[in-house]
Parts: C-alpha cells; sequence; structure tokens
C-alpha cells in the first residue's frame, strides 16, 4: 500500500524520534494512521493520487499537512507499544541498566501532544482546499467535503460562532448527521424549499437577517441533541470529538448535571432564534412570497435551568 509517508525521514521531518526506530517497525501505524484519519475525508481517489505522485502549486500545500497529520497519529497508534517486545513465549516490556521505561502519564500526555499536533494539520489543510477547492476536484464528491451546501449551516466558522468547536473541521465533520435530522426535524416542517432558498442566497439585508437567526437556532438544536449522546467529549471549553482509540483524551469533561443543563439551555435557546426568524418572515410578506404558514412544531418543554457553565 503506497502511504503519504514513505520513510523514517519524512517522520523525522514532523515528529521527533530516535534513530534506532526503524521505518519497519512504525509502517503499520502509517497505514492504520492514513487510512482511519486522512483517506476517511479526502477520498481514495485524491489519496491514491498523492500516494503515487508528490503534488504540486496548492495541493503540496495540503500534501505535507497531511503528511504531518500521518507522521503524529502514525507516532500516537504506535507509543502504547513502543516500549514492549513480544516473542512467543511473551510480552515484555523492555528496559536497560541506565534507563527506566516511561511512567503511564507521561505516555498519556505525549500521545495527547501528537494528537492534536496531528488533528491541527488536517484542520489546516482542510482550511487549504475549502479556499481552494477548484484545485481538489474529487474531494468535492466524498463525504469527506467539509461545505454542507445542502444546511443553512455550511461552514465551520458559522457553527463555531454560534457554540465553539475550535473552528475544527473534523469536529463539524462528524455533526453533519446531527445538522442533518435538525434541518428535517426543526427546519424544514416550518419553511418550504422556495422559503429556504431565498433565505440561503440572501439577497437582500432581511433574508441575511433571518439566515443569521435559522443558524443560530440550528447550531443550538445541534448542541442540544448531543449533550445527552456520549458521542462527544464536551467541556467547558466547546465540543470535541471523541477519540475512540484514547480514553481520557479531553480533560474536564462536564457532568450529567451540567450536560443535563446544557441541553435545556440549548434547547430554550434554538426554540427562541427559531420563533425570532418566523417572526421576521411573517412581519415582511413581501420579501418572502413564497412562505406558506405551516402547522406549529411541537417543541419539547424544559424546565429553564441555568447551566452552571458558561458557553
Amino acid at each position: 500500500m503506497a502511504t503519504l509517508i514513505k520513510s523514517t525521514e519524512d517522520i523525522k521531518s514532523y515528529v521527533s524520534i530516535n534513530n534506532s526506530v526503524t521505518f519497519e517497525n512504525i509502517q503499520p501505524y502509517v497505514n492504520q494512521a492514513e487510512r482511519k484519519f486522512i483517506v476517511s475525508i479526502i477520498g481514495e481517489i485524491l489519496y491514491n493520487a498523492w500516494a503515487a505522485t508528490k503534488p504540486t502549486g496548492t495541493e503540496l500545500k495540503a500534501y505535507k499537512l497531511f503528511q504531518e497529520a500521518s507522521a503524529n497519529l502514525a507516532w500516537f497508534l504506535y507509543l502504547p507499544l513502543a516500549q514492549l517486545s513480544v516473542t512467543d513465549e511473551a510480552i515484555l516490556v523492555e528496559s536497560a541498566e541506565y534507563t527506566k521505561p516511561a511512567e503511564w502519564w507521561q505516555i498519556r500526555d505525549l500521545r495527547r501532544s501528537v494528537v492534536d499536533a496531528g488533528f491541527n494539520a488536517i484542520d489546516e489543510a482542510l482550511k487549504i482546499m475549502e479556499a481552494n477547492v477548484e484545485d481538489f476536484d474529487p474531494w468535492e464528491a466524498t463525504e469527506g467535503y467539509t461545505i454542507f451546501s445542502e444546511l443553512l449551516v455550511k461552514r465551520t466558522d458559522t457553527f463555531n460562532r454560534w457554540f465553539n468547536i475550535s473552528n475544527s473541521r473534523r469536529t463539524f465533520l462528524a455533526l453533519k448527521p446531527y445538522l442533518l435530522e435538525v434541518h428535517h426535524q426543526y427546519i424544514a416542517p416550518l419553511l418550504n424549499t422556495a422559503t429556504l432558498t431565498t433565505i440561503a442566497a440572501a439577497a437582500e439585508a432581511i433574508h441575511k437577517e433571518v439566515l443569521d437567526v435559522l443558524q443560530a437556532a440550528m447550531v443550538n438544536f445541534t448542541v442540544a441533541k448531543i449533550a445527552t449522546t456520549g458521542v462527544f467529549d464536551i467541556t467547558p471549553s466547546g465540543i470535541y470529538q471523541r477519540l475512540d482509540d484514547f480514553q481520557g483524551y479531553k480533560t474536564n469533561p462536564l457532568d450529567p448535571t451540567q450536560l443535563n443543563n446544557l441541553y435545556q439551555d440549548r434547547l430554550v435557546a434554538a426554540q427562541q432564534h427559531l420563533k425570532k426568524a418566523i417572526t421576521l418572515i411573517e412581519a415582511n410578506p413581501s420579501e418572502f412570497t413564497d412562505y406558506q404558514p405551516k402547522a406549529t412544531v411541537d417543541f419539547v418543554q424544559p424546565s429553564n435551568t441555568k447551566s452552571i457553565v458558561s458557553f
């Protein structure tokens, strides 16, 4: 399997490793990292092209960032086994006379450092790709494409404006199913396709205002949906995609009471934003000529508990 990282020299360009580490030992983890974290985002066509031939121009900038991601994420996957020696008789911890194995917390902190570096590199690469979509044609047709043209909340920065996801394109991609569910559960029942098209085009100031309010509603409904699912790590600083390979990746997660308060707060906020949007539309019939009033969506009415954390 051709990969973006092809040698220990490639890895050393992005990660500090000991000269004793051979590419033969780490290559399986390069394969895993690129398959799990990179191919799933850029698609097989673009990945295979880059793995076969180093690109040029704008593509090269993204390519190098994905190399950086691969090196760090491969190291992240390799670290738990780095000091183990597997034989036919046993699994041993290697040691030397004047050295000792790293403590568990040292390995944990190192893994956290390299996984953050890898994910940051992916986000930087995706930012370049978003700004130069025409240079990355195969990507637009993949599930990893980060501009959601079918939704009112199309881009990462729009979501991040209303709730912090650290401008992570990876997290935004993971939120897409919940955004789609919000659209079909709360937005589509109230606004027909023609009206949504008018709002999305944002040709007039009132359209932009309604779009802004609806985006706030969608983001808050989405946060409410995920608050109690356990799919994401939610901390006082925002939402992060949960990493199954690394329990405790994010520190200080919200406890169940805080998550319930967050759910209730965001649901109330979302309902208020949606009601405001409908009020604006109905107050400007000449600007929303295709609008047809529909039956009101039955909202869940939680107790309006104030969250003990602030977002």
